[in-house]
């Protein structure tokens, strides 16, 4: 890892490319937590000021409403940080994931994004669906090919066989978002299935959930919030996303 600044967050390599982004993510759905618009566009800027690059969301989250405020938050400071969001077209057709991409650039004030990926695979028939024709891998590839968007992946909560299943699509993906924490090698774990396999082929991890989903386990003493970040952060990944 590239050494830092005295204060500053340290930055990772994303994947195989020599694009870098900030080593802790901003996660995007706990942003509607915020009472509201002025709070959120603040949390922003003390992210962006403390040396957090990297920017996660989605066009599902809040119904739109994370998009827009972030959008706010980021408009002045584009340049300086790696924006991504996800579409959800869910196994439909990849128009409605093009559909989606249109809207979420709108929300977050932006004509590209850095990263686009495709939001929660969970089911078993997720990778026959998203490489069908005129299916969702085919909005990612017009995507790319448009320059609406830098880099494309997907994103899963739930099941590693699912995440490998993506993979054995052939799909050429630049990212793979995944649950990463202290809890995650004792039950259907990405850590042990699916991202020794990511590394290999030079695709960027990008770890989320560090703090076990709402936190629980940290609420209850069984581990602290530092201890939980420091094994996320501690792995193979480009970021941990942390909301």
């Amino acid at each position: 890892m590239p050494q830092p600044a005295s204060g500053t967050i340290p930055s990772r390599n994303f994947g195989r490319t020599s694009v870098e982004i900030s080593a802790l993510g901003f996660g995007g759905h706990h942003l509607g937590e915020a009472p509201d618009e002025k709070t959120a566009v603040e949390l922003i800027h003390r992210a962006v000021d403390g040396g957090i690059t990297f920017y996660d969301n989605c066009w599902e989250y809040r119904r739109g409403k994370t998009e827009v405020w972030m959008g706010a938050g980021l408009k002045e400071h584009r340049k300086k940080v790696f924006l991504m969001t996800k579409a959800c077209p869910h196994g439909r057709d990849g128009t409605l994931a093009l559909q989606m991409l249109e809207e979420s650039l709108r929300r977050l004030q932006t004509d590209y994004l850095d990263l686009w990926q495709i939001h929660g695979m969970a089911f078993d028939n997720d990778p026959e669906l998203f490489i069908r024709p005129k299916g969702a891998a085919e909005a990612l590839e017009k995507a790319k090919k448009d320059g609406k968007v830098r880099f494309v992946g997907f994103t899963g909560h739930q099941n590693p066989k699912v995440h490998l299943g993506m993979l054995k699509t052939g799909f050429p993906f630049d990212s793979v978002q995944m649950p990463l924490n202290a809890f995650d090698a004792n039950f259907r774990s990405f850590e042990q299935q699916v991202l020794p396999e990511l590394n290999k082929r030079g695709i960027a991890p990008l770890g989320m959930k560090p703090l076990n989903g709402h936190g629980d386990a940290i609420k209850k003493g069984v581990i602290t919030a530092e201890e939980a970040l420091r094994y996320a952060m501690s792995l193979p990944v480009a970021t941990t996303i942390t909301g």
